[in-house]
């Protein structure tokens, strides 16, 4: 071809190519533009979230969030940062090939992200965070090889994390927070050379940490909190030399923390809060210099706190909380110039404090707590100037309170309760002091006034020291003071009255000597809500001014030397709740205004010297549940209307104590039959009619009681069959029916028709026929009294298992028979009496099988030769020479030689009698020494042991006041079982106290097991068993019951009802059918029922209880959506106060009230903090975090933001298509959620309050149906 031709081909051919990329870049163009036409007409819906898309004089590519390069579209950024979409995730989106940037979060959006979207080649920042997407990662996702940051944070994708990912090489940012990934992580995350962030928080991985991590020599940030990690850490960590932040806390990692950490000196911040960590903390974190926040808290830590500590010169944050160090702080912490917080509660310590921490100038909040801390406060700690709050309580501290404390200008808190402290209390010169908490010490002399000197002192607890003398003048000028305990000390004089005058909420003075008439200006108080004077020595006639509190809810006047007649202006007390005047001289009839108080759920007027009948008013009392009136004078019949409160009703919202369904009538002259509306009595359990003249039979309608566990009609003239036909008590515990004039015989199934029983007490009756064998099958039973009856036939001791009995008592009957081997069964068995039967045969041998037995009684019996030749019949005894070994002596006959040979016998089994039965003594009388009521005391073991390998089962408690149910101890072995070993497919939940399994017991019952983490190191063994009795007794119908609990080895299991819905942030942000279930009505209602479950907390049981982690995921669903609070019997219980000091920052972010970082302080006002979020949460929808950097990037910050700006109506959940009814009612909601999150903590109302306002919400905007 000719060099002319071929240039003329070449300048065609390049017009050519111009002209087909021209024609290819209009195409592109128009179908981009066509794309975003497209887009924006499938979110016509929302038009007011972007309305620039909607505006013709606009250019598609001057939309908001919309850029482009040329002809197509780069970027697509639709952040909704204040107005979600609220619709299905866009498919069109992956039609923009050339599309770099992606950015759809806090939209809302919902379902699955369309496939095309992991094909868009050139995408280099994709952010699908807090949305409402779900679906898992597909293999697909390789495709983004331009990909560098990949944001998919507050999610709900699941699945684990394909091995693709690795294969994104340019990835700089990977954030998965709070998603429900799981699963191992794959290896190939250690590709992604670039990466400098790597955020896997709030998920359920789980498997160990891939050591390939450590090949991402980049790293900046690495997050994997909150999973289910399990393994050591591995050593490669160490290279992660560019590291700033390591947080790996609330998994089960396990082993040491390697060596290697100490290479990453460009770390700021190291947290390992809560594993299973254990070992030494190596030496080498002395390297970190760079360290601000070092958090150690809740592992299993051991050996010395190292020196090396000392050497981060920079850390701000120091935790080594709750877990098991050993030795002294070290005295070089006090180089620890810049050190803010310093946090070991339950840390292990012991020694003394160093004077050296008083070098921290910066310090505000120090927490030595729950440790074996001894000596006095050094007198460097004075230097502490900027402290804000310290807390010591629970340790050995001993010496005076010095006088220096006044140093500390700062300090809003100090609680140094639970110690040795002794001497008088020194004057209070702190400004800033509103909290001072010095119960159980050894401190005495007289209060000074100079308390009064810390001007904004508004709790004072100083109850069970050895304080005296007046308070006279002492508290006049704590102006500010709103709770004031002193029970507990020697107090004595008469209660001043200016005490009216101040502005208290809580009055506690019970347990000291004060003397002379309450003051009338008491009764003139504006706040009162709570008076407690028990056991003192007032006296005179109670006030009639005692009316004027009208905020008053509960009065307590037990055990004083009041006389006269109960005031009828009483009645005036609408708010009263609870009325406890037992133990005075209180004379005259129970005045009838006093059933005006129909707020009442608690009335006790026992020992007393009241009279006359019980008047039919009672009847007003629709919410009483504990009424005793027992050891008075009261006469008449038992009125039918007696049970017209004890139903099963919403508990009142400012109930103050715990009550067991208890009906106390006992040991007055109450005369005719038990009225049949007993049946009434709905929640009794506990039905007390013993000492009074009572005849006719037992109403079988008592058997419908579902709830009772003891019923005790002893000492009365009660007649007919003891147990009649269809007599069935399942939950029954304590069944005393001795004294009467029952007859007949005994059921033979009576062991399964009450197999609960743990005492019966047939004694003194006419009862006839044979024991039923069924009796002895009763598992729980250990005290059995048919003495003083007529029952016939042979004692049959047949047991399914072991016994738990521990006293038997049928002596003066009529049995008959022969004793056989059984007996070795009784392995418990201290008292054992059949004297004046007509029983046969010999003494069973299995006797010295009874290594329990202090006390036996067989006289009067038919007994043949008691002791076998040349054997001891019981244990210790002498032998005896055999009688045939001796020639006879000419002076004696053989019958006289039997006669003494008998005799001796005789004698000498009445000395063991008479052995047995005085060391019997000796323990009854150490037994009632040590607790009056009690008929066997609880035998706790000494170890861990003990309590699961020494005995097949431990014996029942009696509690003969309460019988109430005992908790469940199930052995490990069960819960292996029921778990398959803790397999993962039984977890149901992962809170941040441990890992929460579905379990199915033998019997079929469902229920929930928590495994704690770190349970061994939560309390000693005795502690953490008695902790758990008392949870065991926190019963309200919005909380989570504790069932049970297991101790095993270094493991703590507890036991809780099963909750068939789980928890309530699942169904928030998890779950693709909530917008169906979750509708307007039904998040009220759980909004109400937790509210309600939480007040009763706080106000309801005694000792009260600050829960310190209320959350969504803390509050459980049953089937009908009804609200149970859970955790609450993990959180530190406190005496009755308003504050507690936390062990550990409590709580989880979102939820965590602003002034937890200033002063570490639980109180029930920061609780009310984290509730207001929930209550956000269930009127918009939202999470609790993410939204933005509106602020600090949260939900109350958010919220704030839009109704400031008057974008109220935004607010609110777009998925709910409620009426203006409902929504008037979520804008109601809302405004008590926002005071609940106001930041000054006193501007937040109490829980019973919140009740309150929600209550009133509902008589507001209820609708012909009683619902929105």
């Amino acid at each position: 071809m000719s060099t002319p031709t071929w240039k003329a081909f070449h300048i065609h051919f390049i017009i050519l190519l111009c002209f087909l990329h021209s024609s290819f870049s209009i195409a592109i163009s128009v179908g981009d533009i066509g794309s975003l036409v497209a887009l924006r007409n499938s979110l016509v819906q929302r038009r007011d979230v972007i309305p620039s898309w909607f505006d013709s004089k606009i250019s598609p590519c001057n939309w908001t969030g919309i850029r482009c390069d040329g002809p197509s579209v780069c970027q697509i950024d639709l952040s909704c940062t204040f107005l979600p979409l609220d619709l299905p995730f866009p498919n069109r989106l992956g039609e923009f090939r050339y599309l770099k940037h992606l950015n759809l979060s806090h939209c809302a959006l919902t379902g699955r992200v369309s496939a095309n979207i992991w094909r868009l080649g050139d995408l280099e920042t994709l952010d699908l965070s807090d949305n409402r997407l779900i679906g898992v990662l597909p293999p697909s996702l390789s495709n983004l090889k331009s990909l560098r940051e990949l944001v998919l944070d507050d999610n709900s994708f699941s699945g684990s994390l394909p091995s693709a990912i690795g294969q994104l090489q340019n990835l700089v940012e990977l954030s998965v927070h709070a998603n429900s990934f799981s699963g191992d992580l794959p290896a190939e995350l250690g590709n992604l050379q670039k990466l400098q962030s790597l955020d896997l928080s709030e998920n359920f991985f789980s498997g160990y940490l891939p050591s390939s991590i450590g090949n991402l020599m980049k790293l900046l940030y690495f997050d994997a909190s909150q999973n289910g990690f399990t393994g050591a850490l591995f050593p490669e960590i160490g290279n992660l030399r560019m590291l700033r932040s390591l947080d790996l806390s609330w998994n089960s990692l396990t082993g040491t923390i390697p060596m290697e950490v100490g290479t990453l000196t460009r770390l700021n911040s190291l947290n390992v809060q809560s594993n299973n960590l254990n070992g030494a903390i190596p030496s080498t974190v002395g390297n970190l210099g760079d360290l601000q926040v070092l958090n150690l808290q809740g592992c299993r830590f051991t050996g010395n706190v190292p020196e090396e500590i000392s050497k981060l010169t920079r850390l701000t944050y120091l935790n080594i909380a709750q877990n098991d160090f050993e030795g002294e702080i070290p005295l070089s912490f006090g180089k620890l110039s810049n050190l803010v917080y310093f946090l070991a509660a339950n840390a292990g310590l012991s020694g003394t404090i160093p004077e050296q921490l008083g070098n921290c100038k910066k310090l505000k909040i120090l927490n030595l707590s729950f440790n074996s801390l001894y000596g006095p406060l050094p007198d460097g700690l004075a230097g502490m100037e900027s402290i804000e709050s310290l807390i010591f309580d629970s340790n050995h501290l001993s010496g005076p309170v010095p006088d220096w404390i006044s140093n500390w200008k700062q300090v809003e808190s100090i609680m140094l309760a639970k110690n040795y402290f002794s001497g008088s209390l020194p004057p209070l010169n702190l400004p800033s002091l509103t909290l001072l908490d010095m119960n159980a010490n050894m401190l005495s002399g007289k209060l000074p006034a100079e308390i009064c000197n810390a001007k904004s002192l508004a709790i004072l607890l100083l109850s069970d020291n050895n304080f005296t003398g007046t308070i006279d003048n002492t508290f006049r000028k704590c102006l500010n003071l709103t709770d004031l305990v002193l029970s507990g000390n020697d107090l004595f004089g008469e209660i001043p009255a200016y005490l009216g005058g101040l502005q208290l909420v809580t009055l506690e003075l019970s347990k000291n000597r004060f003397s002379g008439r309450i003051p009338d200006q008491l009764w003139e108080s504006k706040a009162l809500m709570e008076i407690s004077l028990s056991n003192n020595l007032l006296e005179g006639h109670i006030p009639i001014d005692v009316a004027k509190v009208s905020s008053l809810q509960r009065l307590q006047l037990d055990n004083n030397l009041f006389e006269g007649e109960i005031p009828s202006s009483l009645g005036e007390l609408k708010n009263m709740t609870n009325l406890s005047l037992h133990g005075n001289k209180l004379t005259g009839e129970i005045p009838l205004q006093l059933f005006k108080c129909t707020k009442l759920v608690s009335l006790d007027l026992g020992s007393n010297r009241l009279s006359g009948p019980i008047p039919k008013s009672i009847s007003q009392l629709k919410l009483l549940d504990n009424l005793v009136l027992s050891n008075n004078n009261f006469s008449g019949s038992i009125p039918e209307e007696i049970c017209s409160g004890f139903q099963m009703v919403p508990l009142p919202d400012s109930e103050f104590t715990q009550h067991y369904g208890m009906l106390d009538l006992s040991n007055n002259e109450f005369v005719g039959p038990i009225p049949d509306s007993i049946k009434q009595c709905i929640v009794v359990t506990e039905l007390l009619l013993q000492g009074n003249k009572l005849c006719g039979t037992i109403p079988v309608e008592i058997s419908g009681l579902a709830n009772l566990t003891l019923l005790d009609l002893s000492f009365n003239s009660l007649t007919g069959p003891a147990l009649p036909q269809l007599f069935s008590m399942r939950n029954l515990q304590g069944l005393v029916l001795s004294h009467n004039q029952f007859y007949g015989s005994l059921p033979d199934n009576l062991g399964s028709v009450m197999p609960s029983l743990a005492k019966i007490d047939l004694s003194n009756n006419r009862l006839t026929g044979s024991l039923p064998s069924s009796i002895f099958g009763i598992k729980t039973l250990t005290f059995l009294d048919v003495s003083m009856n007529s029952f016939s036939g042979s004692i049959s001791l047949v047991f399914g298992t072991t016994s738990s009995l521990l006293a038997l008592n049928a002596s003066n009957n009529l049995f008959s028979g022969a004793f056989g081997d059984s007996l070795s069964n009784l392995t418990t068995l201290s008292i054992l009496d059949i004297h004046n039967n007509t029983i046969t045969g010999s003494v069973p041998s299995s006797l010295s099988n009874l290594a329990a037995l202090t006390y036996l009684d067989f006289s009067n019996n038919n007994f043949q030769e008691t002791c076998a030749k040349a054997k001891p019949c019981l244990p210790n005894q002498p032998d005896f020479p055999s009688i045939g070994g001796y020639p006879p002596s000419p002076l004696l006959t053989r019958a006289s030689v039997w006669g003494i040979a008998l005799s001796a016998t005789f004698i000498s089994l009445a000395l063991l009698v008479c052995l047995l039965r005085w060391r019997m003594l000796r323990q009854e009388a150490a037994v009632l020494d040590r607790g009056k009521g009690k008929l066997v005391t609880e035998i706790e073991p000494k170890s861990i042991d003990k309590l699961l390998g020494k005995k097949s089962k431990e014996p029942l408690s009696i509690n003969i006041a309460t019988f109430q149910h005992s908790l469940l101890r199930i052995n490990p072995a069960s819960i292996l079982s029921a778990t398959e070993n803790f397999s993962k497919a039984y977890i149901i939940g992962d809170g941040g106290f441990g890992t929460v399994y579905r379990a199915s017991l033998p019997e079929g019952r469902i229920i929930a097991v928590k495994r704690l983490n770190g349970g061994g190191h939560l309390h000693a063994d005795r502690e953490f068993l008695a902790e758990m009795e008392t949870i065991g007794k926190v019963k309200h119908e919005n909380l989570v019951p504790l069932l049970g609990y297991c101790v095993f080895a270094d493991e703590r299991f507890l036991i809780y009802e099963y909750m068939e819905n789980g928890s309530l942030d699942v169904w928030l942000r998890n779950r693709a059918d909530a917008v169906e279930a979750l509708d307007w009505p039904t998040r009220f209602k759980i909004c109400l029922g937790s509210a309600r479950g939480l007040a009763f907390l706080h106000h309801g049981f005694v000792p009260h209880i600050i829960h310190r982690d209320i959350k969504s995921s803390n509050i459980l669903l049953n089937s009908k959506f009804e609200a149970r609070v859970s955790d609450f019997g993990l959180a530190r219980i406190i005496s009755a106060c308003e504050s507690h000091v936390s062990t550990v920052l409590a709580g989880s972010f979102g939820y965590i009230p602003p002034e937890y970082g200033q002063t570490m302080v639980a109180t029930t006002k920061g609780d009310v903090y984290s509730f207001g979020v929930v209550m956000l949460e269930l009127v918009t929808g939202r999470a609790p975090t993410g939204q933005a950097d509106v602020e600090g990037g949260n939900l109350v910050g958010w919220v704030r933001w839009m109704v400031s700006n008057g974008r109220e109506y935004k607010v609110l959940d777009p998925y709910l298509s409620s009426s203006e009814l409902c929504k008037d009612q979520m804008f109601g909601v809302l405004a008590i959620a926002r005071s609940c999150t106001c930041d000054e903590p006193w501007r937040r109302p109490t829980m019973l309050e919140v009740v309150k306002l929600l209550k009133e919400e509902v008589k507001k905007k209820t609708g012909p149906h009683g619902s929105c």
